[in-house]
């Protein structure tokens, strides 16, 4: 059995804007903390900037907040995008066929709204 890989949150101020790294898994018990991260920023309107690229698990709770983060973005205005999906996110994100609804940005391409 596996031990749990804690979520780690660190949050870097970059102009007006906000770089959200997250590493470790990222589920029912750990999506609270991130959720309360992109609220602050949503709450500042301070553009968000989700780097995933160390998240080794991510479970429907944490597929539900992107889409909530992503949905929040297209509604609102709020400048939110996801950058840099681990292979976990990828595998989640292709089996749920929902790419079309996040705020991905694949380096050196265009964004991808939903």
């Amino acid at each position: 059995m596996r031990s749990p890989d804690p979520l780690r949150i660190t949050v870097e101020p970059l102009e007006d804007a906000r770089l959200v790294r997250v590493s470790g898994e990222l589920d029912l018990t750990s999506a609270p903390a991130l959720k309360s991260e992109l609220d602050a920023a949503r709450d500042k309107e301070a553009t968000a900037v989700l780097d995933l690229s160390a998240v080794s698990f991510i479970d429907s709770t944490g597929l539900h907040l992107l889409l909530e983060a992503s949905r929040s973005s297209a509604t609102n205005g709020w400048a939110f995008f996801i950058v840099r999906p681990s292979e976990a996110v990828e595998r989640l994100i292709e089996l749920s066929r929902t790419a079309d609804l996040l705020t991905l940005v694949a380096p050196g391409r265009e964004r991808v709204l939903g």
